[in-house]
């Protein structure tokens, strides 16, 4: 019975047969299987750096050629398909400095080229607004912040922008109402005021002015406390059923403030409450639903002129 290292020995003149042959694959295959049996032997282990030295020049040779062919990419700017090209290529040499170089050179460019696409796109976007804001068609410019409100989420630039413009459209609708505000027509001032928080309802110069104007109009009324109970009663009953919560709390809040015990008050104050928790908290799960997105890809085909063992 033939002897187990004879036998190894055998496999690895066979593997040097194959390698000679051209079959470096089923060569390095013959030579891992005396390895995994033989750790120690030296033939298969010598064999087996060749095999992987070999390979190692053989690839690092076509990456070069494939440089070579990408130079059209480079001339005409194709910085995405370069630097899909060379990802691809990075695969078989991870380390190979010339690669990585070339890698880190058209991920740059892309990123310059993109910046630069992305400012060319929001002062475009802010001559848009602006004309808009300069024929007063605040509704169109509203519209259009809404529709690009997901860019305004990913883009700080963006977001700044609209805050800006939500707030010179606020600026200019008070100035148009100069000689209501210095009137005392406290109640169509707050109504005025609930509409334009519809442009920003984050907006600390309007919630200033709504403190100001309610203490006002709770001041001018007192002395009328039932017809301010009962107008205060409907108003809040008609913002409850329009849906505005928030706004329903607030009346609610003035009627308790001079009426402690309208148990009108309190019951649309809970329910305005429980109405406007549940909103908040469907408005932020739908946000981070339309928000979520995932995208994974594989790239499963090797190319023919490469050797991946």
């Amino acid at each position: 019975m033939a002897d187990i290292q004879d036998v190894l020995n055998q496999y690895i003149d066979r593997a040097r047969l194959l390698l000679t042959e051209g079959k470096i694959k089923d060569a390095y295959t013959l030579c891992m299987k005396v390895v995994e049996t033989d750790p120690t032997h030296s033939g298969a282990l010598e064999l087996r750096k060749t095999i992987e030295d070999s390979i190692q020049n053989y690839n690092l040779h076509t990456i070069d050629e494939k440089l070579e062919l990408l130079k059209p990419l480079w001339e005409k700017g194709e910085y995405d398909k370069l630097i899909k090209e060379l990802t691809e290529l990075y695969r078989y040499a991870p380390h190979y400095e010339k690669l990585e170089e070339a890698l880190a050179q058209a991920q740059a460019m892309y990123r310059n080229i993109y910046n630069t696409q992305s400012e060319t796109k929001v002062t475009g976007y802010q001559e848009s607004l602006e004309q808009l804001f300069q024929q007063k068609k605040y509704k169109e410019l509203i519209e259009m912040t809404q529709k690009n409100a997901r860019q305004a989420s990913q883009d700080p630039t963006v977001r700044d922008l609209h805050a800006k413009y939500r707030k010179k459209i606020i600026s200019s609708k008070l100035a148009e109402k100069k000689s209501l505000f210095e009137s005392e027509k406290y109640e169509e001032i707050v109504n005025y005021l609930y509409q334009l928080q519809d442009i920003d309802r984050n907006s600390e110069e309007l919630a200033q002015l709504l403190r100001t104007y309610r203490e006002r109009l709770l001041s001018s009324q007192i002395d009328d406390k039932r017809e301010f109970i009962l107008r205060a009663s409907e108003n809040a009953k008609n913002l409850y059923q329009l849906g505005k919560f928030e706004k329903a709390m607030v009346v609610a809040e003035e009627i308790l403030h001079i009426d402690p015990k309208s148990g009108f008050a309190k019951n649309i104050w809970r329910s305005a409450k429980s109405k406007f928790e549940t909103a908040i908290q469907d408005e932020t799960e739908d946000q981070i639903s339309s928000n979520f997105t995932t995208f994974t890809e594989e790239v499963k085909a090797t190319p023919q002129n490469f050797i991946k063992l």
